[in-house]
């Protein structure tokens, strides 16, 4: 009688005291397998993911007598507010839901030794601080951190399942700009004001692909630098082609920068393409000022050419 077996253990049962209260700390443990990665910003410096979130852990209260067939009770997530469930947060998120459709996307087992598993599909917006200073030659390590809101290390002490597959990335997973090279698990004791917690930490890293600003910011600048040469090619004489050709490739050059930054955050520490487009501006931007340079020159010589002919013409007359 699986009823009989569910309402024999709330018998004497309080959910609002933890297992092996005043005793040694309740063990969580988690495991977390990642669905999707929907997006990286580098602007609002978060990142998106969707993860099967589980945890287990064990409350004697909730076990019971093992019969054939009988060992794990998969119960309505309704049973939940019947039981006490650890207050898990993660202390880096911006924003995260839990999955509805068509019901709540979450389950819970009861095995007969008291071993809870709970287990649920979230979508989380976590904080990802990046340092910029290499882009877009760059790799960030973005976290995703749990912990107990209100439980210190007294009384929940989390770590992850001893198992290679603890934390598991699907194959599914592809972003369109970054590559997923790995991850790495910790575990440590984060201290606030009211106490110490138990936290874990598990540290994604993405490395970003060249593909896109090569093919729309490094060849395109580099062409540019190149047409700007072509002016050493035209006469000197023809001002209307060397100049119309400066100003457009300098003009370029600047569009191209700004449409560039306009898509990052505003930060003040100089990145690795400010580098590289501040050349090539330097270049386009050299290369005419070369032509005003040699036309204040040819300027002179015509100047000298002349004062030297009426010279000439003087020295003439007096003879």
């Amino acid at each position: 009688n699986i009823s009989g077996i569910l309402n024999g253990l709330q018998v004497g049962y309080d959910k609002r005291v933890r297992p092996n209260y005043g005793g040694i700390p309740v063990q969580i443990q988690v495991s977390m397998g990642i669905i999707t990665i929907s997006s990286l910003s580098e602007v609002t410096m978060d990142f998106t993911l969707d993860v099967y979130f589980r945890q287990f852990w064990t409350d004697d209260r909730l076990s019971f007598q093992r019969q054939r067939g009988v060992e794990i009770l998969s119960v309505s997530t309704e049973y939940l507010r019947n039981m006490w469930v650890p207050d898990t947060f993660f202390p880096n998120e911006k924003t995260a839901y839990l999955h509805t459709v068509t019901t709540s996307n979450e389950f819970v087992r009861i095995r007969h030794d008291g071993e809870i598993t709970r287990s649920m599909r979230i979508t989380i917006t976590a904080s990802c601080p990046m340092n910029l200073k290499y882009f877009p030659l760059d790799s960030q390590l973005c976290p995703i951190e749990i912990e107990s809101f209100g439980f210190t290390t007294n009384e929940i002490w989390y770590k992850w399942v001893d198992s290679p597959k603890a934390v598991s990335i699907f194959p599914e997973v592809e972003l369109p700009q970054f590559q997923v090279m790995g991850y790495r698990k910790r575990e440590y004791s984060y201290s606030l004001t009211t106490g110490n917690y138990s936290r874990l930490a598990c540290d994604i890293q993405f490395v970003r692909s060249m593909g896109y600003y090569l093919i729309q910011i490094y060849i395109p600048s580099s062409l540019i630098v190149v047409i700007s040469w072509v002016s050493f090619w035209i006469n000197r004489n023809a001002s209307p082609a060397r100049v119309s050709l400066g100003v457009t490739t300098v003009l370029t050059m600047t569009t191209l920068m700004s449409s560039t930054n306009a898509q990052l955050p505003k930060i003040s520490y100089v990145k690795s393409i400010d580098i590289y487009l501040g050349t090539c501006f330097v270049m386009v931007f050299a290369s005419l000022l070369e032509y005003a340079a040699v036309g204040y020159i040819a300027k002179r010589i015509e100047m000298r050419k002349k004062r030297y002919q009426n010279l000439q013409k003087l020295a003439e007359q007096r003879r």
